[in-house]
């Protein structure tokens, strides 16, 4: 399936976010096992929109016929593209599914027909543009949006209890259908797009006996949501009178990939603890220890959340390309984020040309990451920025000793001299906060953390109120 991401992201609401995701699950799974009476044993792979299925050579003619359409009309702005291969013997070889994946790269450079196609003379979707089909609370809507909300609740919460089911029943009234619920404020709080992907994983699959796929790609599956589920676990969410729902939602849950919308502050411990799951359940379940990379967009709930995947996704992308120069072969675990801090809509690259400015002659970056998940030779580290938000904490008022280093960073824009020189004072004056922030490593690196650290710190709860 083609235009995943943007199926799911197309607008800002919740509801539609999370009834798309399920539209795509189910299209893979029951949907099409149900069509085309395709039992589980066919499978090799049906997750993220991607399915590899071994069947019979008239189901199959029945299918590359039939399922385009179907599935464009289940799922309104879906596109499908397939590809396929005749077997010599009972499994597929490594020349075989080589050829399949040729052809289905092939395909996908092909244009396809849209499912609906208005003339000028046809109402439009306000917030969509796509034809309108009905009235929804007096607001024209297409048929994609009908579909995506007319998903029953049952079916966008088994994504949710994947994660956060087990040990406790989860109830439809606790699980977030609005992004105010996630928040727990208006349309200028802040919530965070995590997406994360496994390292190298062609690589791995390339190492793979096609025989073997099948169970790699389901063991693989079981990795990724026992890791999500103890990421959840670790934050310890417990709901309340003030709290009522889960302040998070899964979206995207499918072989080596991860996204989630999440209150802003649970971000990044909720990503570190993912990442390191996911290398502890890849070794029990596959035996071989893979790692992951990430990318957290930290932005206000009325940013399109359509970019904001788009920069998760550049930052992961950031994130890999820091790993891969440790490690080709064994890339390490790291992860990236960037708080979004106004309106426009440009590339990572450019956003960090205007907010993490080269400070002083001698040139101090603000852009410090990406951070390592583990200790690695002379790189920040995830620990490192909780270290260094634990010891604003500890300062008594945390306010206050972040208004100090939100001052330093100002003197780096005009004068490194001066900075220097407030530092010293700093030493002088709360020696303690200093020494607790190791403020002597600031003094003559070339990049420094405390940027990426004083936004970080924006999101805690006392100064939100979330």
């Amino acid at each position: 399936m083609q235009g995943i991401q943007a199926f799911i992201f197309q607008t800002n609401k919740l509801k539609e976010i999370v009834g798309a995701s399920a539209l795509v699950e189910n299209l893979c799974k029951g949907f099409f096992e149900d069509e085309f009476d395709v039992g589980k044993e066919s499978f090799i792979t049906q997750t993220a929109g991607n399915i590899k299925c071994i069947v019979g050579e008239n189901k199959c003619k029945d299918i590359v016929r039939r399922f385009p359409m179907l599935a464009m009309q289940y799922a309104p702005g879906i596109t499908i593209s397939q590809a396929v291969i005749e077997m010599s013997g009972d499994k597929p070889t490594k020349k075989e599914v080589n050829e399949l994946e040729k052809k289905l790269r092939i395909q996908r450079n092909r244009q396809v027909m849209p499912f609906d196609v208005g003339y000028m003379g046809l109402e439009r979707a306000r917030r969509t543009g796509g034809v309108g089909v009905e009235y929804e609370k007096n607001e024209v809507i297409d048929s994609s949006t009908k579909a995506k909300i007319g998903r029953r609740k049952e079916d966008t919460l088994k994504l949710f209890e994947e994660i956060a089911g087990g040990d406790v029943k989860i109830e439809a009234s606790q699980v977030p259908f609005d992004l105010k619920h996630i928040t727990g404020k208006d349309e200028n709080s802040w919530i965070a797009i995590v997406h994360a992907d496994g390292n190298s994983i062609g690589k791995v699959v390339q190492d793979i006996k096609p025989g073997d796929f099948k169970n790699f790609s389901k063991n693989l599956q079981k990795a990724t949501t026992a890791a999500a589920k103890t990421a959840f676990k670790s934050l310890g969410i417990r709901l309340n009178d003030k709290m009522k729902m889960y302040p998070i939602r899964p979206v995207i849950l499918g072989g080596d990939d991860l996204t989630v919308i999440i209150r802003a502050d649970l971000a990044l411990k909720f990503t570190e603890e993912y990442l390191k799951a996911f290398e502890e359940e890849t070794e029990g379940k596959l035996n071989q220890r893979l790692t992951a990379c990430a990318g957290i967009a930290y932005i206000k709930q009325n940013y399109p959340f359509h970019y904001g995947v788009d920069l998760a996704e550049a930052l992961t992308k950031e994130a890999k390309k820091a790993s891969k120069k440790i490690s080709k072969d064994s890339p390490p675990s790291s992860l990236s984020f960037y708080k979004v801090l106004s309106s426009f809509v440009e590339s990572l690259e450019e956003m960090k040309k205007r907010t993490h400015k080269v400070a002083g002659k001698e040139g101090i970056y603000f852009d410090h990451g990406p951070y390592f998940i583990h200790t690695q030779d002379k790189k920040p580290t995830v620990g490192d920025l909780v270290s260094k938000m634990k010891g604003i904490r500890e300062n008594g008022d945390g306010l206050q000793g972040v208004g100090k280093l939100r001052h330093w960073l100002t003197l780096l824009e005009k004068d490194l001299q001066e900075a220097r020189l407030y530092l010293d004072r700093m030493r002088q004056v709360n020696a303690k906060f200093y020494n607790k922030m190791k403020l002597d490593q600031e003094r003559e690196a070339n990049t420094t953390i405390i940027f990426d650290v004083v936004q970080l710190y924006s999101f805690e709860p006392q100064n939100n109120k979330q």
